[in-house]
């Protein structure tokens, strides 16, 4: 893996890279989307076309439908089989935990949600296959678009990925895989699983896409190998050709077309900045997180997949603070089985190999699809409606909830495994949960299968109303997480991913200080740890005001812990709870800004920080 902020060529020290022999049709230009990998990279651009095919729209004679229907299912059958050669190829390289996904995509492929309903629509609308498959999936796609949560509202290009293969079969158009040159940035509207998958074995310096999100397989992806990328940048596609020249920073979400050659310079220095701060930061893998005057702070890795798994041990992860598990259930028409949930914990924990890995159990609802059979009725309030926890203690979620607790509960007997409980509310949610544990432990025992009988159950801290009752949650509480991004969206009302109040999204806004220092003061009364796993345990700008409000763990996206750690090794403890002394003395979210800011400036001059 290369390390964190460069690209193969970032660093070169020979000239700037000059344009082609033909004059570049437009001088140098900035476009600016979503930060999705950091890094500098600089190359020629490789455009990919995977954007959506025309669709031939046509109507049909009754005697054609049944020639349009053996159509649509050939199709089918020839992109479950080229999924399929894909999975077997990576599979044999890389182990067959990468791709999950694509399996996903091929258990899309037989959904009846998509292939019944396209029939349908071809036997009532007499539609020929397309044209009934195009609107299937926008059908599909609209329920997705109602999603409030942005990692499953991104899924929703995955159907668009698996309609455009079942297109291209039924044009007979290309499905290969992409196949860009060497040290080329690779430019697309969006990139299928598959073809990402593949990418980061084949030496491109970065990625950019129209579409995507912080959450996309491309930024996923793009992380886990340490791969620049941005994403989000509208209408990219339009203004690039194949062979421009690209300058690519994928921690400002910048993209430079066509740059000066005093540009491509200043970039190429920044990059060979970057890259020595990075060595110099990875050199710190194996060395505790521990402050001048001794005291230790625990950092652990958030992921969603087991292919971050890799990346996150790399940049010196201790364990993980936070593993997400809704990917078990997407993009799948059946239910994840116990069997499968104690597979999955099972194979992460042999990786970490005595390191501790935590598990939050799934966290669905709201007005996505439930995964119970029935669609959800549509929620005017999402993020306030039946979801997480809530969705898991009802009657309906009971059984799937149950399925996850034997699962995970099995896997502890091969490693220090916890369970977290997310969007709790209060000590009966609490409770309640671990009484359904004790249920599952009670039938395990009875099968005779072994299990951690003191397998650790945690809080996830996200709601107000369980911050300000923290002190009895910790009475029966193994351990505390604080997820700052739920956190701060329900303590100051603001949707985060509404542009219009975004600005109000204030981690350092002084009643997010206060609820922080009030659940560490809880943890601590009781003696159990107190972690946080959102955004901002992952900005080392906050790590000295972290430690000072005293957080003993900090679990973040993986190629921020070396940076983290560096602030933290760097610190004094004294220092640290006078900031935040200071800070809870303050009336706004801008005061606090500047105090840190200037305080982190006075113990950290140099471009350390700037370079996050």
């Amino acid at each position: 893996m290369r390390p964190t902020g460069t690209g193969p060529r970032a660093g070169d020290d020979d000239e700037p890279l000059s344009p082609e022999s033909t004059e570049p049709l437009i001088g140098e230009s900035r476009r600016t989307g979503i930060a999705a990998a950091p890094g500098i990279a600089i190359g020629r651009a490789y455009v990919v076309d995977r954007r959506r095919l025309k669709t031939i729209k046509r109507h049909v004679a009754a005697e054609e439908v049944d020639i349009e229907i053996a159509r649509f299912r050939a199709a089918i059958i020839e992109s479950d089989g080229q999924l399929a050669r894909i999975k077997e190829k990576l599979v044999a390289r890389e182990g067959e935990d990468h791709f999950l996904i694509l399996e996903a995509h091929q258990l899309m492929l037989h959904d009846e949600h998509l292939v019944d309903a396209s029939i349908r629509r071809m036997q009532e609308e007499r539609i020929n296959a397309e044209w009934a498959l195009r609107k299937t999936v926008e059908q599909i796609k609209g329920v997705f678009d109602q999603i409030e949560d942005d990692y499953f509202r991104e899924r929703r290009s995955d159907i668009d990925f698996v309609g455009d293969r079942i297109v291209r079969n039924l044009l007979g158009l290309e499905t290969g895989p992409v196949a860009p040159p060497p040290d080329a940035v690779v430019v697309a509207h969006d990139l299928s699983p598959a073809d990402t998958a593949q990418l980061h074995r084949a030496a491109v310096v970065a990625l950019v896409t129209d579409a995507g999100a912080r959450t996309s397989h491309t930024a996923i992806i793009a992380r886990a190998h340490a791969i620049p990328a941005v994403v989000g940048v509208e209408n990219l596609t339009q203004l690039v050709g194949t062979g421009d020249l690209l300058i690519v920073d994928g921690t400002e979400g910048l993209v430079i077309l066509n740059p000066e050659p005093q540009t491509v310079l200043l970039y190429r220095a920044r990059a060979r900045r970057q890259a020595a701060i990075g060595e110099a930061l990875l050199a710190n893998r194996d060395l505790p997180a521990e402050t001048l005057d001794g005291v230790r702070v625990r950092l652990f890795a958030n992921i969603d997949v087991v292919d971050e798994l890799e990346g996150a041990l790399d940049h010196g992860a201790e364990g993980l603070g936070l593993f997400r598990t809704e990917f078990l259930f997407l993009g799948r028409t059946d239910l994840p089985t116990e069997d499968e949930h104690y597979q999955h914990a099972r194979q992460v924990l042999e990786r970490l190999a005595g390191r501790v890995a935590t598990f939050r159990t799934f966290d669905l609802g709201g007005d996505k699809q439930t995964p119970f059979g029935a669609p959800a009725s549509r929620e005017q309030n999402p993020a306030l409606g039946l979801r997480s926890i809530r969705l898991c203690l009802t009657k309906e979620g009971r059984p799937l909830f149950k399925e996850q607790l034997r699962g995970l509960l099995r896997a502890s007997a091969h490693g220090p495994l916890r369970v977290m409980f997310p969007m709790i509310g209060g000590l009966a949610e609490l409770r309640e949960a671990r009484a359904m544990v004790d249920e599952c432990r009670e039938e395990l025992r009875t099968r005779g299968e072994p299990y951690d009988p003191v397998m650790k159950l945690g809080v996830m801290i996200e709601m107000p109303s369980a911050a300000m009752t923290a002190d009895l949650l910790a009475r029966e509480s193994d351990f505390f997480s604080i997820g700052t991004n739920d956190l701060i969206q329900y303590t100051l009302a603001i949707d985060r991913v509404n542009e219009h109040v975004s600005y109000l999204y204030q981690p350092l806004h002084p009643a997010i200080l206060r609820i922080v220092r009030s659940v560490t003061e809880a943890g601590r009364a009781r003696g159990i740890p107190v972690s946080m796993c959102g955004e901002m345990a992952g900005d080392p700008m906050l790590s000295m005001i972290l430690l000072g409000l005293g957080l003993e763990e900090l679990s973040m996206n993986a190629v921020a812990i070396p940076m983290v750690k560096s602030v933290l090794r760097a610190s004094v403890m004294a220092e640290a709870q006078r900031l935040a002394a200071d800070a809870l003395e303050l009336a706004t979210a801008a005061e606090v800004e500047d105090l840190v800011q200037s305080r982190m400036a006075e113990h950290f001059p140099g471009d350390v920080l700037r370079s996050r």
